[in-house]
Order: structure tokens, then C-alpha cells, then sequence
């Protein structure tokens, strides 16, 4: 084969390879939408059974009223109402260009959206900190006490409200979500500690999520439990689910069943994830 035609093969080639890149830049009109694709592909898709949300990714154009839309199942973008969405407080994270996002598209009108979440803003590690409570001691109480001894007992309650003082001080809890939708759980009660059992105070427990995916417009934990007591050859997959409260740039709220838990973005945590 001469060298001119392998030149021309390998123009061909290229330009089947290049196409479909090519393609999105001009859909979505800016050159990031490619960098997310490239570190989107080997991302799994959790998607749910039952799950009625569209994923796709943000593209130029969009505002406060106007989310353009490229779905995951191709075609060309949409343009999508969040006006409603945004006065109902159903807008989770601000629309940029390449950020993933996950909508529920109204029904009654297709070109408007019930709720939209930016997933790129979920991503990193979220903190918030909590305050230890003292374990409880049930005292023998006694009618027989004279003056001096409900004086010793007064100054021995005074040292050990100081003592417990001394070890009220925040713990902090965090979770790190990742774009693989992996969860890393770290703070929370040591498992193994002697010093903590004998400690005046205690911390409450924490639970330490794995994944994490979307499903109808909430966001589901899964963590891993024992499903008989003392039976560590074999677990249990539990689910969380919780509703957005709140998500800005760095602030969240999720409200779960039985409380809103508020949380703060580390920085500089989201690039790397």
C-alpha cells in the first residue's frame, strides 16, 4: 500500500473517531462538555427500578428560568422551564456547563421541570459536627445524709461536672461522595476503645453509608449491616433515603425520617474526587 493511501485510511479513521465529539461540542457549545465526557465514561449509571428521573448533562444557556438539557439517551439538547421548580425551592444546585444533573420532567408539561439536582455539586466531602451527651450513672439516693455528708456530696457532683466539661468537645462526621457514587464514612464513636468506654461522655453513632445514587428526586444511602448479632460471616444491605432540603455551593441539608441534618463542604475536597 503506498504511503498516500495509508495517509487517507488514516484520515478516515480519524474522523469517524472524532465525529461524535464533535458533534457535542456543537450541541453544547463549549469545550468542557468534552472533558466531562472523557471523565464521565467509565462513571457507572445506578439507575433505580422505578426510577422516572432523566440524567444528562448542562449545557450553554443556561439560567435562572431556562435549564438546556442534553440527555443521556442522545439527541439534540432541551430546553426546559425551572422557573416553577425554582419558586417551589425544587432547584438543588446551581446549572453549569458539564455538570450532570439529574430532573424530573412534569408531566402535565413536558417542557418544564418539577425538580432538577445538580450531581456535580453533591460530589465531595460534607461535614458536620457532633456534641457528645454523658452517660448516665443512677445514683443511690439516701434519706440518712447529714450536713456534711450532702457537702462532700455536692463537691464530688462539681468535680465531676468539671471532669465531664473537660471532654465536651465537638467530633466532627463527614462523608465524602464520590462521582463513582461511592461513599467514604469517616468520625463518629472509635469501634474498639477502651478509653471511650470508660469515658464520662459518649458520641453518637454514626452511619457509615457506602453508595449513594438518586431515585424519583431523593437520594438513597446504602450501608452494610449484620443481620443476626454476632453473625460476622455474613451481611445486610440497608437503604437511607432522604429528601434535598437545601444545596449550595457549599452548604447541604438533607432531611431524613426523623431529623434535617445540616452540612458543610470541605474545600478544595470536590476536585478531588
Amino acid at each position: 500500500m503506498k504511503s498516500s493511501d495509508k495517509y487517507n485510511q488514516l484520515k478516515t479513521t480519524s474522523l469517524f473517531v472524532l465525529l461524535p465529539m464533535f458533534l457535542l461540542f456543537i450541541a453544547c457549545g463549549k469545550t468542557e462538555i468534552m472533558q466531562e465526557m472523557k471523565e464521565t465514561t467509565n462513571i457507572k449509571s445506578y439507575v433505580s427500578k422505578g426510577d422516572t428521573m432523566l440524567y444528562g448533562l448542562a449545557c450553554d444557556g443556561c439560567s435562572d428560568s431556562v435549564l438546556v438539557f442534553l440527555p443521556d439517551s442522545g439527541g439534540d439538547p432541551i430546553n426546559y422551564s425551572i422557573l416553577e421548580a425554582r419558586l417551589n425551592h425544587q432547584v438543588f444546585g446551581r446549572p453549569r456547563i458539564g455538570d450532570r444533573m439529574a430532573v424530573l420532567v412534569d408531566t402535565a408539561n413536558p417542557k418544564a421541570l418539577m425538580l432538577a439536582i445538580n450531581m456535580e455539586q453533591v460530589n465531595g466531602t460534607w461535614y458536620y459536627e457532633e456534641m457528645p451527651q454523658p452517660r448516665h450513672r443512677t445514683a443511690v439516693p439516701s434519706s440518712n445524709t447529714n450536713e456534711g455528708e450532702q457537702q462532700m456530696r455536692e463537691e464530688d457532683r462539681q468535680r465531676r461536672d468539671s471532669f465531664i466539661q473537660t471532654f465536651m468537645v465537638p467530633r466532627e462526621y463527614s462523608y465524602t461522595f464520590k462521582r463513582d457514587q461511592t461513599v467514604n464514612t469517616q468520625g463518629g464513636p472509635p469501634r474498639t476503645s477502651s478509653l471511650d468506654r470508660n469515658s464520662p461522655v459518649e458520641y453518637p453513632p454514626i452511619k457509615r453509608y457506602s453508595e449513594w445514587h438518586l431515585c424519583n428526586g431523593k437520594i438513597i444511602f446504602t450501608y452494610s449491616t449484620f443481620p443476626v448479632p454476632g453473625n460476622t460471616d455474613s451481611t445486610l444491605l440497608v437503604n437511607d433515603t432522604a429528601e434535598f432540603v437545601m444545596l449550595r455551593r457549599d452548604t447541604m441539608a438533607l432531611r431524613f425520617n426523623d431529623h434535617v441534618q445540616g452540612f458543610k463542604l470541605k474545600p478544595d475536597s470536590v476536585k478531588n474526587q
